[in-house]
């Protein structure tokens, strides 16, 4: 009987070190906080609103063609859309030059 645990025994340490390595020894490596990069959250923020504004549009089209809401309605909102749309682009217009310029300037 004595034998047998021993073979248990080496096969749970085996087990253990089987699985605990692939798990635990990449924790060192691993960074578990990164720092924030601000204009990258902005720039993903802006992303978003970008394709919110442009399925806005593709409803209010939609809707248009429909009937459900008046040319002069769809004229107006339109033209509110498309105007928020040009400052999203025009904001990310901005960071994407600002990221630029920073990658120029950054010693190598």
């Amino acid at each position: 009987m004595g034998f047998i645990h021993f073979l248990e025994l080496i096969l749970i340490v085996v087990i253990l070190l089987a699985v605990g390595i692939p798990l635990f020894g990449k924790l060192k490596s691993k960074k578990l906080v990164e720092p924030i990069d601000v204009s990258s959250d902005t720039y993903k923020h802006l992303l978003m609103r970008k394709e919110e504004t442009l399925i806005s549009i593709k409803e209010l089209e939609f809707d248009y063609s429909t009937d459900k809401i008046s040319e002069l309605d769809y004229k107006d909102l339109l033209r509110k859309l498309e105007k928020e749309a040009e400052g999203i682009l025009v904001n990310m217009d901005r960071l994407e030059q600002e990221r630029r310029k920073n990658k120029s300037h950054k010693p190598i």
